[in-house]
């Protein structure tokens, strides 16, 4: 019974989040911590193909993408139930994650490799999308704290 309950309030893939007052930023928002999940899953493979001895570099992007990816996909989860702390959870998320995010495109380079353009692509665009994500979400925050700011003095 508690599964059902569970599955009745909170689904991976809610069919709401194709309705048409379904808020974009919840919706780009929650697209990109489950594809980041995924991005961070592919990472720890293709980290784990390097030969090792790895670099003290490489050892702690091995931790931090192994921890990080169940938050992005529980933040997911969250943004297309429309979970109202998603927002904040994503910020402070978005925070801690684009510099290291940053450190990881800047240490590929750095090796070689992103020589090839869809790498390229792949590396600067996620880190593109992580600052557009946060900077979406830092506004859409402040709105909703102006707009129950002035809500409160109406009444």
């Amino acid at each position: 019974m508690p599964s059902s309950v569970f599955s009745n309030r909170l689904r991976l893939f809610p069919e709401s989040r194709f309705d048409q007052d379904f808020p974009v930023v919840f919706w780009l928002a929650g697209l990109w911590f489950y594809l980041k999940s995924f991005l961070y899953f592919c990472y720890l493979y293709m980290l784990g193909l390097d030969p090792t001895p790895y670099s003290a570099a490489a050892t702690f992007e091995i931790f931090y993408f192994a921890i990080a990816l169940v938050p992005a996909f529980v933040l997911g989860v969250a943004f297309w139930n429309e979970k109202a702390f998603a927002v904040v959870f994503g910020i402070i998320y978005l925070v801690i994650d684009t510099p290291i995010l940053g450190f990881h495109v800047l240490r590929m380079a750095d090796e070689g490799y992103l020589d090839s353009g869809l790498t390229q692509s792949f590396e600067i665009g996620s880190l593109a999308l992580n600052v557009i994500v946060l900077g979406w979400l830092i506004g859409t925050r402040s709105a909703l704290k102006a707009r129950a700011a002035g809500s409160g003095k109406a009444k």
